[in-house]
């Protein structure tokens, strides 16, 4: 039994994702810089960006919610590299 509550803990810490967790204007920047990629970060600003000029409010989305827009407009308007030739 003490073996089965260990293992339960265990996945239960394991499986809290920091990025699961709802937007925090104080804390974003922390966390975006320790659990995400450079290429989620990117994605996250989109999507915080979007949202301001569009008002809405971020903190209404988890940080992956965020991640996922961002990404998601990407894949809609593929952003223009300077520089390109």
């Amino acid at each position: 039994m003490k073996k089965l509550l260990m293992a339960l803990m265990a996945f239960v810490l394991l499986g809290c994702d920091p990025l699961d967790k709802k937007y925090d204007q104080e804390k974003h920047e922390q966390v975006m810089a320790d659990h995400a990629d450079s290429a989620s970060r990117v994605a996250f600003r989109r999507a915080m960006v979007e949202n301001e000029v569009n008002d809405v409010r971020n903190e209404e989305f988890t940080y992956q919610e965020l991640i996922d827009q961002g990404k998601a407009l990407e894949r809609k308007n593929p952003a223009v590299r300077s520089g390109a030739r």
